[in-house]
């Protein structure tokens, strides 16, 4: 009952809650960065705020550390499990790999600035797993 009456919050009111007290937080530097799923910068605004927003985007390495998995958010609050869509791009060409990010945030209503981001996320994730594999070689 309690989980269901949480996600008819707005996420405006959540971002008050948690914007100064999350366990995610970090300050470096005198700014304040954040470790949750699902933020593609590691900034801690609204913005980027994985926790909170209705749709969120999430890109990182899969468990084999050969490739990117794309994460976002279903419609389906009372199902925590259930909650995240989990897509693993096996491509080995970046360029195959963004396309297919942008046609899935695309097909799925993304804001612009969340697929940018994301793109950033992934390539850099590609590079450095190309950066390991040539060094371990």
């Amino acid at each position: 009952q309690q989980d269901r009456a949480m996600a008819n919050v707005s996420p405006a009111l959540q971002w008050s809650v948690i914007r100064k007290n999350s366990s995610f937080l970090l300050k470096r530097n005198g700014r304040l960065y954040t470790k949750e799923p699902h933020n593609l910068r590691g900034v801690n605004s609204f913005r980027y705020n994985g926790l909170v927003q209705e749709k969120t985007v999430g890109v990182e390495a899969s468990a084999d550390g050969k490739s990117v998995t794309l994460v976002t958010k279903t419609k389906r609050a009372n199902k925590p499990a259930q909650s995240h869509s989990r897509t693993t791009l096996k491509k080995n060409n970046p360029r195959k790999a963004s396309k297919t990010i942008m046609r899935n945030l695309k097909g799925q209503g993304y804001r612009k600035d969340l697929q940018t981001a994301a793109l950033r996320r992934a390539s850099t994730i590609m590079r450095a797993q190309k950066r390991s594999a040539s060094s371990s070689a």
